[in-house]
């Protein structure tokens, strides 16, 4: 049987009876003894395989793993600390726009010491890690055995209803606080409302999703060459809508999770 990813990543799931999301059947062991799915990672969901509609032509999906919720802070600073990472490394992971003196991190829940070190305000850690290049999410989950799902995946599983979506005015209010004591009560309000303006419904706070596929490429392939400039994001609206965002920057309504493919 082929692994596509490493067989370690199912193997930290704790071997309790646990029923198989596919065929139902009871199971004690790390795989079905009926039709052989791993048993789901923990805080991932299994997608089924499907078709789905991607700019009006049908996408064949295979069966996969992907987190029920996207990265959050609480998940994300400790490998970013822990990977020994300097300012203008942390620059090309944090909004791409890395300095000297940290500027870069102005507009995130980020809070930054030249020295090294990097965190956010308790309020913040349960909250989606956002402003994370297209590079920087890579890096983080290929060090936990994921990747990005592709387009056609994580459109497969909001069109299953399997993804719950996130408001970023509501996510910017958490932070909110910080910005005004780090800039100033005037400079704070100001810049959390430039950052909406023009914000005019509900569905054009929705945060967008990171895809592993390039921007314009077959939705069920995953961006594999460095030359690749734009990467497609994705909106589970009911409706969904798709855009692209350069791979080396990264913007505060941006989000991501992570998929394992179902070893075939």
């Amino acid at each position: 049987m082929r692994l596509a990813l490493p067989l370690l990543v199912f193997l930290t799931v704790a071997a309790f009876a646990w029923q198989c999301p596919a065929c139902g059947l009871e199971n004690e062991g790390y795989f079905c003894v009926d039709c052989h799915l791993p048993q789901t990672p923990e805080g991932m969901i299994y997608v089924p395989a499907t078709t789905v509609e991607v700019d009006g032509v049908m996408v064949e999906v295979l069966p996969f793993f992907l987190d029920q919720q996207p990265v959050s802070y609480r998940d994300f600073i400790p490998w970013l600390n822990e990977s020994g990472f300097g300012i203008e490394e942390i620059g090309i992971i944090i909004t791409g726009g890395g300095d000297q003196t940290m500027q870069f991190l102005a507009f995130t829940p980020f809070i930054g010491d030249p020295n090294g070190g990097i965190t956010v305000p308790s309020q913040c850690l349960e909250t989606p890690v956002a402003s994370i290049t297209w590079s920087g999410a890579q890096s983080y989950l290929a060090d936990t055995g994921k990747r990005l799902p592709t387009l056609a995946e994580i459109n497969a599983a909001a069109s299953l209803g399997l993804i719950d979506v996130w408001d970023s005015y509501e996510a910017m209010q958490i932070f909110s606080g910080e910005m005004r004591s780090s800039m100033g009560d005037m400079m704070g309000t100001l810049s959390a409302q430039a950052m909406f303006a023009g914000y005019s419904s509900t569905n054009e706070r929705i945060m967008w999703e990171l895809t592993g596929t390039v921007f314009g490429n077959n939705p069920a392939a995953t961006a594999v060459s460095v030359d690749a400039l734009y990467i497609t994001l994705f909106k589970a609206l009911s409706e969904p809508v798709i855009s692209s965002t350069s791979r080396d920057m990264g913007y505060f309504n941006v989000i991501f999770r992570g998929a394992i493919e179902v070893p075939q």
